[in-house]
């Protein structure tokens, strides 16, 4: 799927190759399937989540849109404000802001590129390493 950005400054496009289902959007997919008089198989749960991740991630790439043009629009105000308050360097400070912004790309503002979020059962595991650290750490004689 392709998402386009525009900014003040340039525009520029992202491009996502495919979308990654996490463990939340096949919890979504129960729950719809469920509501739904739906018997939840397994196949059911994974045509379904490709549905709600494909939804979330579209979210995400809306509101990093809607938070980059905000953002943008609020540093024109600035400059219209008080531009002639400022020395050179505050206005190499600001163009460097602004140029920061308007390049930062929706992977990099929502961090996709990044690596999944852990699993239920990999949350459970860490959990369980921490918690059988404090015991070690609790019981040993300080």
């Amino acid at each position: 799927m392709t998402f386009v950005f525009e900014s003040a400054l340039s525009g520029w496009r992202c491009v996502m190759k495919s979308t990654q289902i996490w463990d939340v959007d096949r919890l979504v997919a129960a729950k719809i399937l469920t509501d739904l008089g739906v018997e939840a198989s397994r196949d059911k749960i994974e045509a379904v989540a490709r549905h709600a991740a494909t939804h979330r991630e579209d979210s995400a790439y809306w509101a990093a849109k809607r938070v980059q043009a905000a953002n943008l629009e609020r540093l024109a105000e600035q400059l219209r404000s008080d531009y002639r308050e400022h020395q050179s360097v505050w206005y190499d400070g600001f163009r460097a802001a602004e140029a920061c912004i308007a390049t930062t790309t929706a992977d990099e503002a929502l961090q996709m590129a990044s690596t999944p979020p852990q699993s239920i059962a990999g949350i459970i595991r860490s959990r369980i390493r921490l918690s059988k650290a404090e015991n070690r750490q609790n019981s040993s004689p300080t």
